[in-house]
């Protein structure tokens, strides 16, 4: 008996390796970390872990999500990269691209989002995202300068 004792004396002491962001918290920014992740408020920004995060019921993330397990009750807005699984629960909401190696998705779940597997490659870094929009402005600057090009052939 005096060794459970001890025990959950000890675990009181240790600190938490949670972080967490309770209801009515609201940022605008990215977070890195290396503990797990439970989000029941807003983050307006990229949430990058080595280990798990959860978004809970009142849990919004307006970004990016990576880490190893992903659990989401709650709303992701972006590209979610789970390296393990990601689970999306009967509460949970997804608009965009999950990239994970296994997925679970419980009935009255909403997504609208891509879903591929996840391989370790460059692909699943962040630079790309950032080249893909860089080749999406090209592609704008194109469009806008196909119309000039035939409004000046149409004069010549």
């Amino acid at each position: 008996m005096w060794t459970s004792e001890k025990k959950s004396s000890q675990s009181m002491a240790e600190p938490s390796t949670t972080s967490f962001f309770a209801p009515g918290f609201r940022m605008n920014g990215d977070i890195d970390s290396n503990n797990d992740v439970r989000v029941e408020g807003i983050i307006q920004g990229n949430l990058t872990t080595t280990k798990r995060i959860i978004i809970g019921k009142t849990g919004q993330v307006i970004g990016n999500v990576k880490g190893s397990q992903v659990s989401i009750m709650g709303e992701v807005v972006g590209e979610v990269i789970a390296t393990d699984i990601t689970v999306i629960g009967e509460t949970g909401v997804v608009h965009g691209t999950v990239l994970t190696n296994k997925i679970k998705i419980e009935s009255g779940a909403e997504i609208e989002a891509c879903i591929k597997k996840y391989k370790e490659t460059p692909e699943t870094e962040a630079i790309p995202s950032k080249t893909k929009k860089l080749d999406l402005h090209k592609r704008k600057e194109q469009v806008l300068q196909q119309p000039e090009l035939a409004k000046i052939s149409m004069e010549n």
